[in-house]
């Protein structure tokens, strides 16, 4: 469960933001021209773009400074909450001005985790462009009404209309327009990425495999493991026993991959194939499902952020050493993918803009 696609909030969204006003209380602040760009920043080679309403930009999409705060203090503050795991952060000080590492800050660190999704996010945007793809009528009415629920909650909630709850979280820039702009680039991204996934993924042969796995002395012929899942958000922060309890008491009577099916309405119904040790990169269902007494058939539950899993260990796949040389080979196409969209496009960025956020 790690393969590398844009993920859409589309349909979380909404329990992101609600959470995040409990959370934290992040704010944009301008710094000024005259504060010298952090060294520790590292993004593609691009040009310098003097434009308030530009934070970054490819030859047909903006990120304008309200989205890119967005992107910040989502993906930045996700990050920020596994980072202090490790260390310790000091509320007296601004993320700029104490370290992570010896030479990144805290907010190096942060940023340029932003700034390689946000990157791979717009390359995905231009490629679907290339290829004539753009989002549906069907799927511009979702994020629609996505931020049209947004509006109900924040009234609901706070007595706020959506701007200015939006406003508060992510700074003065931040709307419901810069939203709706966020929510279009994301859908976009992701729809294309799983196009590009498939394409990448049926280029690799079978003897591609076995070729690798020599290559690279690779030999462990422990199967790896399917699954299928239904994903149920919590309810009002707790996780819905009830709707899981369900799930769970049909797959005791029919442990087969079909009986999740009729659960689509109750979240998110999937499936993941060749999993190992390895490439599993939840914690919760990778000690679930790699548990010594596991069996086909068994089923259970892993809770994840705030989300619970339901699981069933549906059969077994390639080899450990095949699922290796599988990923290698698939790592190194989408390398090469990505990296003829880097050379092909031209990278802008306001240096300021980009320098500019911190925490409160």
């Amino acid at each position: 469960m790690q393969k590398k696609r844009a993920v859409t909030r589309l349909g979380r969204l909404l329990l992101l933001l609600l959470a995040a006003a409990l959370l934290c209380a992040f704010v944009a602040c301008h710094r000024g021209s005259d504060v010298p760009l952090s060294p520790g920043l590292k993004m593609i080679e691009g040009e310098p773009v003097h434009d308030d309403k530009v934070a970054m930009r490819t030859d047909h999409f903006t990120v304008t400074p309200a989205m890119m705060a967005f992107f910040f203090y989502d993906y930045g503050g996700e990050l920020m909450a596994v980072m202090e795991e490790q260390k310790k952060f000091d509320p007296e000080k601004t993320l700029h001005d104490q370290l992570f590492t010896e030479e990144l800050s805290w907010y190096d660190v942060m940023m340029n985790e932003t700034l390689a999704k946000v990157s791979e996010m717009l390359i995905y945007c231009e490629a679907a462009r290339d290829e004539g793809v753009s989002l549906t009528a069907t799927q511009l009415a979702a994020i629609e009404d996505e931020i049209s629920a947004l509006a109900m909650q924040a009234a609901g909630y706070y007595g706020m209309t959506v701007d200015e709850y939006l406003q508060g979280l992510y700074g003065p820039r931040m709307n419901a327009d810069a939203l709706r702009e966020v929510l279009k680039l994301e859908l976009l991204a992701t729809s294309y990425s799983s196009t590009v996934s498939q394409r990448l993924e049926q280029g690799i042969t079978e003897k591609d495999i076995e070729d690798c796995a020599a290559a690279k002395g690779l030999t462990d012929k422990t199967p790896s493991r399917h699954i299928a899942y239904v994903l149920i958000p919590y309810v009002n922060g707790k996780a819905n026993d009830s709707k899981v309890n369900e799930v769970l008491s049909a797959l005791d009577a029919a442990p087969r991959q079909e009986t999740l099916q009729g659960y689509a309405s109750a979240g998110t119904v999937g499936v993941e194939e060749h999993m190992t040790p390895e490439n599993t990169g939840v914690p919760g269902i990778k000690e679930w499902l790699f548990a010594a007494d596991r069996r086909v058939g068994d089923h259970g539950r892993a809770e994840v952020g705030e989300y619970t899993y339901v699981l069933l260990y549906t059969g077994n796949g390639m080899s450990y050493a095949h699922v290796s040389a599988r990923m290698h080979l698939y790592d190194t196409a989408y390398a090469n993918w990505y990296n003829g969209w880097v050379e092909a496009l031209h990278f802008g960025y306001n240096y300021d803009v980009i320098d500019s956020y911190d925490i409160s």
